[in-house]
Formats: structure tokens, sequence, C-alpha cells
């Protein structure tokens, strides 16, 4: 096994334990939040329970080595993602338009139709229907930077949640567009760019789990 082969199954061992740290700081997550007065965070449940399913089946699609839930997963993502994220902001951030709202939801049905439809296999994966959906929300968390400031004051949590947003979608976005060229030219930063990734998803769901912790403190629009 030559030098390269064994970077690469380092990456994939990290990679392989870092998605079952996710699977159970989701579910650990949920069981918490649901223990202390879900009622109060439906919104949250809602979307931890979601990314949880999605997060558990491409996992144990890596598990038996498939390789064909993904195909599935991937669109069903990012529509679950944008909806909830705009329901979460929405409550807990600032108010988002009605009009708004409806425009999001129907450029996140339009996209999953599309990308079902269209049906990349994992292969020839190309990304680029995420960028829309990450500059969406990068612009929900660049917004709220500004409402912030307007505003002279924000609560810990949600500017905590609000930077670990911007930094995932912003990181999302520029690896959708670059993912191509990436696989084409610089196979061997594919490997260590998406353990970044994953790592940031952890630290993002783990935001989300604290916000739901401390809305029992705070004013809910």
């Amino acid at each position: 096994m030559n030098f390269y082969s064994k970077v690469m199954l380092t990456y994939n061992t990290l990679s392989f334990y870092l998605q079952l740290v996710i699977n159970l700081t989701l579910l650990t997550g949920l069981i918490v939040l649901v223990m202390n007065d879900a009622k109060s965070k439906i919104v949250l449940l809602v979307f931890l329970f979601g990314e949880l399913l999605l997060e558990l089946s491409d996992y144990i699609d890596r598990l038996l080595d498939l390789h064909t839930i993904n195909i599935y997963n991937y669109p069903l993502s990012q529509f679950f993602g944008i909806l909830m994220i705009t329901a979460i902001y929405d409550r807990y951030f600032f108010s988002i338009g009605r009009s708004l709202k409806v425009l999001i939801g129907i450029f996140a049905v339009l996209s999953l139709v599309f990308n079902i439809v269209y049906m990349q296999n994992i292969q020839s994966a190309t990304f680029y229907s995420n960028i829309i959906t990450s500059i969406i929300v990068s612009s929900f968390a660049a917004y709220y930077f500004l409402y912030m400031i307007k505003k002279g004051n924000t609560r810990n949590t949600l500017f905590v949640t609000n930077i670990l947003v911007f930094l995932f979608f912003s990181v999302e976005c520029l690896i959708s567009t670059t993912f191509n060229f990436l696989i084409n030219n610089y196979l061997e930063w594919v490997a260590p760019i998406w353990l970044f990734r994953g790592v940031l998803l952890l630290s993002f769901y783990i935001s989300f789990i604290n916000l739901g912790w401390h809305t029992r403190t705070m004013k809910v629009r």
C-alpha cells in the first residue's frame, strides 16, 4: 500500500467515525430536548429528527456499501433543510415575509422535482443545485448580523448559532461550486475538505441542539 492509499484510508476511517458521532449527537440531542419542554421547540425538534433520519440512512448506506440511498438523500436533504431553516429563522431570529417564504417553498419543490427527475449518479454528481440553497441560507445569516447591529443587542445563543450557519453554508457553497474541479484536478484535496465539512456539520447540529435547550428562557416570536 503506497503513502497516498494509507492517507486516504485514514481519512475514510476518520470520516466514518465522525459520521457515527454526528448520528449519536443528533439522537442524544433529540432525547434531551424531548424530555425538556418539547412543546416550546417543535420546529427545532422536527428539524433535528429529519436530519437524524437523513444522516442515519446515509450511514446505513455506507455500512452496507449500497451507494444508492445517497441519490435520494441529497435532494431530500436540500429540500428539507431550506424549508426548516427558513422556519427556524422566522421563529427565532427575525420575521421573514410571507411572499419570500412562498418563493422559497416554490424553489424548494422545483429543486426537489428537478433533482429526482434528473437523478445524477454518485460518480457524476455536480452539486450545483446546492449553490442557490446555500446562498439563500447564508443570506439569512448575513442579514441577521445586520439586524443584530441595527437592534444593538442579541442573545449569545442566537449569535453563535448564526455564525455556525453562516460558516457551514458558505463552505457548502464553495464546495458545491468547485467539486467537479477538485475531483478532476485535485482529487487528493477532496477527502480533507469533506472531513472539514463534517466537523462543521457536527458543530452546526450542536448549535441547534444548544438553541433548543435555551428556548425555555428565550422570548420566541
